[in-house]
């Protein structure tokens, strides 16, 4: 997409806006408890992975639920967001095929709406973080720019499955399972250095890992990843997201022969 895309997808940002609005009401129309599923949700996985790493594998890592939490919601955020995007322009095939308006605006509010949810979620942190005694420390103000680099890297991500999953519908089966082989192989329910160390090399090529750790770091042991640890979480971002735009931009025109 060249900069005319940008300057269009600027100037849609009501629509932005709007889409998002629309996807968190239908998210909880209707339903009693409303946004409280959203935190029920991942206190429940909390409490299932600590009940069976903590005290069945007896995985050796303090505080456990906190460590658990710190990592298990920025990827419910990831997976959430990226399958939210991968249908984005499928599933308006209506919209695409008769209205003119910047179609990265879809899987971009897909995003966006996954990112509002977990900004909410996050929130569980602060009450988990005072009752494991780990408490709370100016260090957290860095959770800041790892959430903009991981944003900045699952939209990347969710405009080139965007792209696949218009043209080959096998994309999001295949996104599924990759995505449940992704958990296991990022240190979300255990640390990375529990790995043995010719594992560890090979999981440092894992992106999320990286993204999960700095998390963890800020979050359990109040420590500020490092400028090499930033840069290497902006770069991530700036490639993904630049190899999406460019490749989304490429293929949008043929968007509306194919939904």
């Amino acid at each position: 997409m060249a900069a005319n895309d940008l300057r269009a997808l600027v100037a849609y940002r009501g629509l932005l806006r709007g889409l998002v609005q629309r996807d968190l009401t239908v998210k909880y129309k209707g339903s009693v408890l409303g946004f409280a599923w959203s935190l029920l949700h991942p206190l429940v996985m909390a409490a299932v992975y600590t009940l069976a790493f903590r005290y069945i594998v007896k995985v050796p890592i303090e505080r456990f639920p906190l460590f658990l939490l710190s990592g298990l919601l920025p990827w419910m955020y990831f997976t959430g967001a990226l399958g939210a995007a991968t249908s984005s322009i499928a599933d308006n095939g209506t919209l695409v095929r008769k209205v003119a308006f910047p179609r990265a605006v879809l899987p971009l509010a897909a995003v966006t709406s996954a990112l509002a949810q977990f900004a909410l979620m996050y929130t569980v942190i602060v009450p988990t973080a005072l009752v494991m005694g780990g408490g709370v420390s100016l260090a957290w103000l860095a959770i800041f720019p790892v959430v903009v680099c991981q944003t900045a890297f699952t939209a990347g991500l969710g405009l080139l499955l965007a792209t696949a999953y218009v043209f080959v519908r096998d994309a999001r089966h295949l996104l599924d399972v990759a995505l449940q082989i992704w958990f296991w192989v990022t240190p979300i329910v255990y640390a990375a250095s529990l790995a043995p160390p010719p594992l560890q090399r090979w999981l440092q090529l894992n992106p999320m890992l990286h993204f999960i750790t700095a998390y963890q770091q800020i979050v359990v042991r109040h420590l500020v990843p490092s400028a090499t640890a930033f840069a290497l979480l902006t770069l991530l971002g700036v490639v993904s997201l630049t190899a999406g735009w460019f490749v989304f931009g490429r293929a949008q025109k043929r968007f509306a022969e194919y939904v």
